[in-house]
């Protein structure tokens, strides 16, 4: 035989505490005790109940008794009323401890015996206040038990049952059946029970027969009926036949959906157990949150994988609150989410997060979230996955495709600034000249300004240029604010104006009017339009246009700006794969395949969308959109950047 399980033993010793508790002798659990309903009743006779068993002993639903539509001293039948008060005087006479057997009217008006029994509680003056026990249907038990008593066979009575009733004599053969179960399987009087019940030669191997001959008891069992496929729970109970042998009164209860549901729940256990399992070796961190014993957004579970990712054991995550867990520059607006969520709002449901682990190492996670439940209580189950060393690739990725930007950007600022630098060469020579004589020529006083002023417009436009470029290049820490979009667009086509004069590329523009602002990190989006804007001039070799639009869709509250560009088009075959890293269609040594790929993740960090249309010979357009007004970007770069550097400063 198996050896229980930690949760049979702690089943059992449950039942033995109810047992204690309610003063019930073990002779009162011959029968299954899934058949105890735990109730609580009041002086009114109303009832607290959480069994939905009830519905089946009375007929009334459970929410008739929670919402005092039906009280127990209603359905208790008229006969037996008294029975049960006097049952309440009794108990507070002596030991505060209620027992009693009456009959109750079911809504169908059939009558079952019920045995009620448990402890009372009085106020301060001995009167009753409450009572708190167990009750269970005693029907067949009762009526077998009188026909022992009267010793006759008499079982007329069992055919008012829903459930279905056989007897048999000592030698195994049927000498009555109910309506219900005739009904359920056919008429089987007279033939032997193993064969007629069980297809069987022999009788059965778990034939009680022998143990209520010696012993006088009764027996409970679980048996399977082959020709109709159904589990039946039997109860035995001895009784006198007419001819004063010992015969069986089985009383059969159909447990066929309990076995089907419980079954269920065993796969389904399994189920999880498979995706906790699948969970755990795909890194995913899974947990549920709750506000419990004092401390808000509490873990009420973890599993492996987010104890892995979090450096917390499980059992030190179940004493701690995730904001316990949360970087201090997240911890307010993560948790005004866990709130709303847990009041029932509707929020983005899966976004980054920056937590600290046990070792105090900064990581970035990318979470999910939905609104649950947890012991009957709402909660909130969240899975996150750490994306800490993904985040660094993408920054470098980023920083080294910006630098090819540069390189690539300084070789083509380099011969714009050529033409001023070579007009200021030319006029300071030609002050020098003017100074140099002797005596100074006055009257050539308004040339010499004339040249002073050429120097400082050439040398501004100069400054301009680089300043651009540095601009451009500088590394600065990642600030998320409002821009004006137009502007950002109007820088980048500065820095990229010569490249463009050079492949006479014409640059046309039209941004709508009063676009709202934009949320995000300006270099940043910069780079993307840089890339963007590049590929559409390398696309134009032989000339064209090059068109930048803006617009503002009022009803999904998005800016759209649009690249258009004259040049040669993408194969069909390409524009799916363009966004890819290291995918080009340019000749060796024109490009790696990363500008556009930088482009796609920087806007899609911006919660916008980047889109591409294109036609072979006709040209190329670049729909990027992007939401407006102020919201929360993914980029909390900089203590990520400081740990690094301390890190490195440390193992130096």
């Amino acid at each position: 035989m198996a050896k229980p399980t930690y949760e049979e033993l702690q089943r059992r010793v449950g039942e033995l505490e109810k047992m204690v508790n309610f003063k019930i002798s073990p002779q009162e659990f011959y029968f299954d005790t899934r058949d105890l309903i735990y109730f609580k009743g009041y002086r009114d006779w109303s009832l607290d109940l959480y069994d939905r068993k009830i519905e089946d002993i009375t007929g009334y639903k459970l929410e008739n008794f929670l919402d005092r539509k039906v009280k127990w001293l209603d359905i208790v039948y008229e006969k037996d009323k008294e029975i049960a008060r006097d049952a309440v005087r009794q108990a507070l006479k002596t030991d505060k401890y209620y027992l009693a057997e009456y009959r109750i009217v079911k809504k169908s008006g059939d009558l079952s015996w019920i045995k009620i029994r448990g402890f009372i509680t009085t106020d301060a003056n001995g009167d009753f206040l409450s009572v708190q026990g167990v009750l269970n249907d005693i029907t067949v038990e009762k009526y077998g038990q009188l026909a022992h008593e009267l010793e006759n066979d008499n079982f007329e009575w069992a055919n008012s049952l829903n459930d279905g009733i056989y007897v048999i004599s000592e030698d195994h053969r049927i000498v009555f059946m109910n309506q219900t179960l005739i009904d359920l399987i056919g008429n089987h009087i007279g033939e032997v029970c193993y064969e007629a019940l069980f297809q069987r030669d022999t009788p059965c191997p778990w034939s009680v027969m022998d143990q209520i001959e010696q012993e006088d008891g009764c027996c409970l069992q679980e048996y399977c009926f082959p020709k109709i496929e159904k589990f039946f729970q039997v109860r035995c109970i001895p009784i006198k036949l007419q001819d004063g042998s010992i015969g069986k009164l089985a009383h059969l209860k159909d447990v066929t959906e309990t076995r089907k549901l419980e079954l269920e729940v065993e796969e389904f256990a399994g189920r999880q157990r498979a995706i906790e399992d699948a969970a755990n070796r795909a890194e995913l961190g899974i947990f549920i949150l709750q506000d419990h014993e004092g401390i808000e957004a509490r873990f009420r579970y973890a599993n492996n994988a987010f104890s892995t990712i979090t450096g917390y054991e499980s059992s030190d995550l179940l004493n701690k609150g995730l904001a316990d867990l949360l970087h201090p520059e997240n911890l307010q607006e993560t948790m005004e989410r866990y709130q709303l969520r847990q009041r029932g709002e509707t929020l983005d449901q899966a976004y980054e997060i920056e937590m600290v682990r046990k070792d105090g190492m900064p990581i970035t996670v990318y979470g999910s979230f939905a609104l649950s439940s947890h012991e009957g209580k709402v909660a909130t189950i969240g899975f996150l996955r750490d994306i800490t060393e993904r985040k660094k690739g993408e920054k470098a990725l980023w920083r080294s495709q910006r630098l090819a930007s540069i390189g690539r950007l300084a070789a083509e600022i380099a011969h714009e600034m050529n033409n001023p630098l070579t007009s200021v060469l030319t006029f300071c020579k030609l002050a020098t000249g003017i100074l140099q004589q002797e005596p100074f020529p006055e009257q050539r006083l308004s040339d010499l300004r004339n040249y002073i002023s050429y120097l400082h417009s050439e040398t501004e436009r100069c400054a301009n240029i680089s300043r651009n470029l540095l601009d451009f290049s500088r590394q600065s820490e990642i600030e998320i604010r409002e821009n004006d979009i137009h502007e950002i667009l109007d820088k980048t086509l500065t820095i990229l104006r010569h490249r463009a004069k050079l492949d006479e590329i014409k640059i046309h523009t039209d941004y709508a009017a009063e676009l709202p602002f934009l949320s995000c990190d300006f270099k940043r989006l910069q780079q993307a339009f840089v890339n963007i804007l590049w590929n559409a001039i390398e696309a134009m070799p032989e000339g064209g246009t090059l068109t930048v639009t803006s617009n503002f869709d009022r009803e999904k509250d998005r800016i759209e700006i649009q690249v258009s560009d004259t040049g040669v088009g993408i194969p069909e075959d390409d524009v799916e794969r363009i966004f890819e890293p290291f995918f080009t269609s340019k000749a060796d040594g024109k490009g790696v395949g990363l500008g556009l790929s930088v482009a796609y993740g920087i806007i899609r960090q911006h919660q916008g969308e980047i889109h591409i249309q294109s036609k072979v010979g006709e040209g190329t357009r670049f729909i990027v959109q992007l939401p407006s007004g102020p919201r929360t970007l993914p980029f909390e770069e900089k203590k990520e950047e400081e740990y690094i550097f301390t890190t490195a400063s440390h193992n130096k």
